[in-house]
């Protein structure tokens, strides 16, 4: 059982950084939570343009047809 031992000590490490704090009530609406952070996993280009306002994006895709417009579209060549 040499694999215990290491295993066991790595549990009482673990176990000595975690900070005991009272968990808040969750029937208690009003209970007090950390505030949520997006980070994001891929960093975003620098040349990525910002995103496009959402309604305008819609309203162009209506004017010009629709989805079925663009399913129309033939597709570039693929390179060999």
């Amino acid at each position: 059982m040499p694999l215990a031992l290491p295993i066991a000590a790595l549990l009482l490490l673990l176990g000595a950084n975690a900070v005991a704090q009272p968990r808040p009530d969750p029937l208690n609406a009003r209970a007090p939570v950390p505030p949520v952070v997006h980070k994001p996993v891929l960093p975003r280009p620098a040349d990525d343009p910002p995103p496009a306002d959402w309604r305008a994006a819609n309203e162009h895709v209506s004017r010009v047809g629709g989805w079925r417009t663009y399913a129309r579209e033939k597709l570039p060549e693929a390179p060999r």
